[in-house]
């Protein structure tokens, strides 16, 4: 009988002093229903995310929010073709997810903050690593394991995820924090499922976010 991912065992401990949280796209472009991709389930997570991202903050965990956005001279070229035929052009032929517009920003309840470790940046393409100073950011602050929230789980945090792990960082997953929208024949919560189980049994953990907390605080030093 095949098991679900929350019956793999834990083949690490998620320790404060070396974790760190990263918000997947938590933009107004995805998760603000005037966002030009906004998607449903990423609006109905913030609560969750806002309870984690406080929990971090106020133990000194550092909070890393990427923001995907394009320009002329920020982005990859498939994506780039494929503007058009995925609706992300303007009337005037100008990109929707553009570096300075507001789809580029964190939605409200999840801006980074001035007074704790937060990090904004923005990325072109589908993984927090790629194109980005992400991993000497983190070797910096000593991070082995970085528990991944934010939209969406098919694109971004499954590419963020897979790269993680290449880069034999700790993975913890956190499901009410992770979210989808329907395409390629699936629906939300069928890519959700196939992928929590697929991320548990071969990329990392997949802990819900109280848990998550919870075992943070068992391990404060």
């Amino acid at each position: 009988m095949t098991r679900k991912y929350w019956e793999w065992k834990a083949p690490f401990e998620i320790k404060p002093e070396e974790t760190a949280l990263i918000i997947v796209d938590m933009q107004k472009g995805f998760a603000d229903e005037t966002g030009a991709l906004f998607t449903p389930q990423a609006k109905e997570q913030i609560p969750v995310m806002v309870k984690l991202k406080k929990y971090c903050n106020d133990h000194n965990i550092p909070v890393f929010l990427s923001a995907f956005a394009q320009s002329e001279d920020f982005h990859h070229e498939f994506y780039w073709f494929r503007n058009e035929e995925r609706g992300l052009l303007n009337e005037d032929g100008s990109e929707k997810l553009n570096t300075k517009s507001d789809d580029a920003e964190i939605t409200e309840a999840l801006a980074p903050r001035d007074d704790v470790d937060d990090v904004y940046f923005q990325k072109y393409t589908y993984s927090c690593f790629a194109k980005t100073d992400l991993e000497e950011q983190l070797k910096k602050r000593g991070i082995k394991t970085l528990i991944i929230t934010g939209t969406v789980s098919s694109w971004c945090v499954d590419s963020t995820i897979r790269d993680a792990y290449h880069k034999d960082y700790n993975v913890v997953a956190v499901p009410d924090a992770i979210s989808a929208y329907p395409h390629a024949g699936a629906s939300e919560d069928q890519w959700n499922n196939m992928l929590f189980n697929l991320w548990a049994e071969g990329f990392g953990r997949v802990v819900p976010s109280d848990e998550v907390i919870e075992e943070l605080e068992k391990n404060k030093k």
